[in-house]
This record gives structure tokens, C-alpha cells and sequence, in this order.
């Protein structure tokens, strides 16, 4: 999952929004979130893959047209910044649900605020 999302940083801050990215460290993924590579590996790619988008968010206005594109669905929704940060959010926050549910479905808690953490 980790390094699926930080496939997705990579692509909307780097090659949508800029128009071009670094050489990925190792070829694609293997299929839908399957890896080949160890921990920790990925999570430095994803620490290193949010720097870089912090980077592009800290030196790009919002309302910054992109200079690549996402090549899926209707390229007229990608139609600032601001959308790529909406659709990272939202990206992120689906797949922390699935990993949540997975996780509820091994120990059975359930994240209803009444666990005693």
C-alpha cells in the first residue's frame, strides 16, 4: 500500500502537476499492491516521494494549470494544483480505510472512539 501511494505522490506532483519525475529506484510494481522490495526501502521511497510533493506545494500556487497529464478519465477535471491535492487527499484517506478495515477484521476492534486507547 505504502509503496503504491508513494507511486501516486510521484505521479500527480511530479509528472502531472510538473510534467516530469525522477527515474523510479526500482522497476513498477509487481501488481496491484504486491512488492518485490524489502520495508524498508518503501518507506523511504514514500518519505522521499512526500518531500518532494511538500517541496512542489511549497513553491507552487494552487492555482497552477499542470504541465503533464494523468492520461485516465477526463483530463478536464485535472484542472489545477488544487485538484491534485483534493484527489491526494482523498486517495490517501481511501486506502488508510481499507488498511483500517483489514486491520479491524484481523483483531476485531472496531475505531468507533470507544477503545480504551
Amino acid at each position: 500500500m505504502l509503496e503504491h501511494l508513494g507511486h501516486a505522490e510521484r505521479h500527480w506532483f511530479q509528472e502531472v502537476t510538473l510534467g516530469t519525475a525522477e527515474p523510479l529506484p526500482w522497476p513498477a510494481q509487481n501488481g496491484p499492491f504486491a512488492t518485490g522490495q524489502r520495508t524498508e526501502p518503501v518507506f523511504a521511497f514514500y518519505r522521499d516521494q512526500i518531500e518532494r510533493a511538500n517541496v512542489v506545494l511549497a513553491s507552487t500556487p494552487l492555482s497552477t494549470r499542470p504541465l503533464g497529464r494523468h492520461g485516465h478519465g477526463d483530463e478536464t477535471l485535472v484542472t489545477d494544483l488544487r485538484f491534485v491535492v483534493m484527489h491526494m487527499i482523498e486517495e490517501t484517506a481511501r486506502h488508510l480505510g481499507h488498511l483500517d478495515a483489514a486491520r479491524e477484521l484481523i483483531d476485531g476492534r472496531v475505531g468507533l472512539g470507544q477503545d480504551p486507547l
